[in-house]
């Protein structure tokens, strides 16, 4: 990326925003999401948690934010598919859901530093608000003694040594480039310093225990600023928990009521934010109903709070009056709103009431109005229909009268017509036999013409047949004289080689003969010498 001018600070990653950079991708990459905004009306809760905290010191009072914590709790208990964790492979079309039995909270809180870091809170399911507000003091101690970049290490370190065992090699190597090279190295503790931090009891420090991977995450955005008036839209899944909850401030919103007096006036009511939010994969929105049913009961009837304390500093019979009093202020606050229904209903009937004599006295003088029009009308369509009458009897008169003389005058044209149709008739017979006599003679002389011409053609043909025939004889009677030429000398050559065969044979016959006479004188001469 190119330098610009305007930039006036550049802060590359440290190893916590490289881990939440890595994670909320990933997230987005694979998790289908699905949010709803739950926003109940906690007036009544947030005067009963007031009174719970009466009379505590403050380092041991209960905050709005671990309350809301046991009341998430509460709901999770309720609904336990919210506090799962999913395996999916989406190659196979194969997937699991773990439905846990521990609530582990993943919560990002504010280290002394200013940094964010995201803590698991353990066993919430089987904590009392007391054990609550001690767990999370306690990591508030720890806190003070941890150095983030360690532990941040330690977790990535046990990340990537999972992904090497599970064959991640790619992964694992690009992350130690990523790590351990360049402007983006991670920078850790080394020698004396690593030394000393390492002997801090992990009693006295958060370790990678406190900062692995919960079974749910929930952020309070209401503590980062009370004075919103907003709710979050949406946040991240961290893979592979399947729901994460935002928490947003308690916020006034005003309500017209109407008093004893019959005046209205304005109550405020406290409303809390929740943004839920959920994998579509390993949940349908018909899975979270018990949830927010849960919380419904709570919010409803708030004094389950104080059966919460590890030491319940509340009686029973304390407590049936603060359900008392909450039932007789919701009971004014409902009687509020039937007489606020009431009276608009009773507005509404009025007003509709008035709408229907408006409405049938517009009617009945439109009656009267259209029976007038009416009226007015039909005279005038009588005048009108009684003079469209004479003028059509005139103008029916006055065109039977044309029509007659258009009728003559039309016989009269047709009979002209037919006339000149006959004469015009004629003259075109005529004029056709004088062509066709025209057309006659000439067709006579082109067929002496042409007689003519086929005859001269026919002699010329005959004349040059005729001297082919003789050429074809001449040439006939050379390659007869040729042929008896070659036959005669033929003959000669073959007499001529006959007679020397002749003498050949005779002159070997005289050979023979000779040979023979030699022959038998020698037989003769052998038998006289035996």
């Amino acid at each position: 990326m190119a330098k610009r001018k305007d930039v006036i600070k550049t802060e590359h990653f440290g190893i916590q925003r490289k881990i939440v950079a890595n994670m909320t991708t990933e997230s987005w990459q694979n998790i289908p999401h699905v949010t709803y905004t739950y926003e109940p009306d906690v007036t009544e809760f947030m005067t009963q948690y007031k009174r719970l905290n009466e009379g505590v010191e403050k380092e041991n009072k209960v905050t709005v934010n671990t309350l809301m914590l046991k009341v998430i709790v509460e709901g999770l208990k309720a609904c336990p598919a919210m506090n799962a964790h999913i395996d999916f492979d989406r190659k196979y079309v194969r997937g699991a859901i773990h439905t846990l039995s521990e609530i582990n909270i993943s919560m990002p809180m504010v280290l002394p530093t200013g940094e964010m870091m995201t803590i698991n809170l353990h066993n919430f399911e089987s904590k009392s608000l007391d054990d609550m507000v001690d767990y999370i003091k306690d990591v508030h101690r720890r806190m003070e003694n941890t150095d983030l970049n360690e532990v941040m290490f330690d977790v990535s370190l046990d990340n990537t040594l999972t992904g090497l065992k599970e064959g991640k090699f790619a992964q694992t190597i690009n992350r130690l480039i990523g790590s351990k090279t360049g402007k983006h190295k991670v920078k850790t503790l080394k020698g004396k310093a690593k030394r000393e931090y390492e002997a801090i009891p992990e009693s006295d420090r958060l370790t990678k225990h406190d900062i692995e991977q919960g079974s749910i995450t929930i952020s309070n955005i209401g503590s980062v600023y009370r004075e919103q008036r907003g709710a979050a839209a949406l946040i991240e899944i961290i893979p592979p928990q399947v729901t994460a909850i935002a928490v947003g401030a308690v916020q006034d919103k005003p309500v017209v009521v109407v008093n004893e007096n019959d005046e209205k006036e304005i109550a405020i009511r406290q409303v809390l934010p929740f943004t839920i939010v959920f994998d579509h994969r390993a949940l349908d929105f018909g899975d979270i109903v018990p949830f927010i049913k849960k919380l419904d009961e709570i919010f409803e009837a708030p004094e389950i709070m104080f059966t919460w304390k590890r030491e319940q500093t509340v009686t029973e019979a304390e407590i049936e009056e603060i359900k008392t009093e909450r039932v007789e202020r919701e009971t004014k606050f409902e009687e509020s709103k039937k007489r606020e229904r009431a009276r608009r209903e009773a507005e509404k009937d009025a007003e509709r009431a008035a709408e229907k004599a408006e409405k049938a006295q517009r009617d009945a003088e439109k009656a009267l109005k259209e029976a007038e029009e009416r009226a007015a009308k039909a005279e005038k369509e009588l005048a009108e229909a009684t003079e469209k009458a004479d003028k059509k009897a005139l103008k029916e008169a006055e065109k039977a009268e044309k029509d007659a003389l258009e009728a003559e005058e039309k016989a009269q044209r047709e009979i002209e017509k037919i006339k000149r149709e006959a004469a015009e008739k004629a003259e075109k017979v005529k004029k056709e036999a004088e062509e066709k006599k025209d057309r006659a003679l000439k067709e006579a002389e082109k067929a002496k013409t042409e007689a003519l011409e086929k005859a001269d053609k026919a002699r010329r043909e005959a004349e040059k047949k005729r001297r082919e025939a003789e050429e074809k004889k001449a040439k006939a009677l050379a390659e007869a004289n040729k042929d008896k030429k070659e036959a005669l000398e033929k003959a000669q050559q073959a007499k001529e080689k006959a007679q020397k065969e002749l003498e050949k044979a005779k002159a070997e016959a005289e050979k023979a003969a000779e040979k023979a006479k030699k022959a038998q004188e020698s037989a003769a001469s052998f038998n006289t010498e035996e």
